[in-house]
């Protein structure tokens, strides 16, 4: 089957903070949504199993994927929540980090504030943070993700990296965005494909943000957790549109990142239009 007569493969991220922005995707003919995590996302993007992924911008920034999605992604303007490391000791006397496998862009925002704050590279350890078994080899743990609300804190040192950002650059951080695959790059074969994708998802990101309160209620009756904290999580915490600031923010990073030789270059953000 060709690309053009194959359905459009969607791959989001399987956390919380994405659901409004993948409102509706499913029953939307031409449409197959998988979901996964942002990590693996990027992989598969990379393999081209997917035709567009929201994936951590460091996999973006490193070469994943053409062109982001124009006025689209998943960026916190002070503390974001799901971002946090929890810690028996202070922050700047960490040796050894122990880092959720979910998530780069998390990853490789520790390790700029961390440098940038402190300057200190501390080892990071890839690890699957089950709250029962957080402390048990490393005093200090990055969780990402729901996993980040029910963590404990008592007695321990909490970091928010989304307020450690902006206090460091007075700029939003961009977690997440939807990235194109090389087989739609721009193209004039490819233009209506793209521009259509382009147009559904930022179709779904508005169903969604149209519909907080109801899809709030609806992951609290599935979840057992709050609708009034979900909805307050969607709107205070985080945001949905990419616009001029979080661009600023975007490029803040990859300069930062490239600095700290996160990411190979500095690469120019290229924008996917509808």
């Amino acid at each position: 089957m060709s690309d053009f007569q194959r359905n459009l493969r969607i791959g989001a991220v399987s956390f919380l903070n994405t659901v409004p922005l993948i409102e509706g995707l499913e029953d939307r003919p031409g449409i197959d949504l998988q979901r996964d995590l942002p990590s693996r996302l990027a992989d598969l993007l990379f393999e081209g199993r997917i035709d567009v992924g929201l994936i951590p911008v460091v996999e973006y920034l490193r070469g994943v994927g053409t062109e982001l999605v124009a006025g689209v992604c998943i960026a916190s303007r002070g503390p974001v929540r799901t971002v946090k490391v929890f810690s028996q000791i202070p922050l700047p006397e960490a040796t050894s980090i122990a880092v959720d496998r979910g998530s780069r862009s998390s990853v490789a925002l520790l390790r700029v504030l961390l440098a940038e704050l402190y300057d200190r590279q501390p080892d990071l350890h890839v690890v699957e943070p089950r709250p029962e078994l957080l402390f048990h080899q490393h005093p200090t743990a990055l969780v990402i993700g729901d996993r980040a609300e029910r963590i404990a804190s008592e007695g321990l040192h909490v970091y928010d990296l989304g307020q450690m950002w902006y206090e460091l650059t007075g700029l939003p951080f961009v977690f997440a965005a939807w990235a194109l695959g090389p087989h739609l790059a721009p193209a004039a074969e490819f233009d209506d494909r793209r521009r259509a994708l382009v147009r559904e998802l930022g179709a779904a990101r508005d169903r969604g943000l149209a519909r907080l309160g109801e899809l709030a209620q609806r992951e609290a009756d599935s979840r057992g957790a709050d609708a009034a904290d979900i909805l307050d999580y969607w709107t205070q915490s985080i945001h949905y549109r990419l616009g001029e600031e979080e661009l600023r923010g975007l490029r803040r990073f990859a300069e930062l990142a490239a600095r700290h030789d996160l990411v190979p270059r500095c690469r120019e953000v290229a924008l996917a239009q509808s």
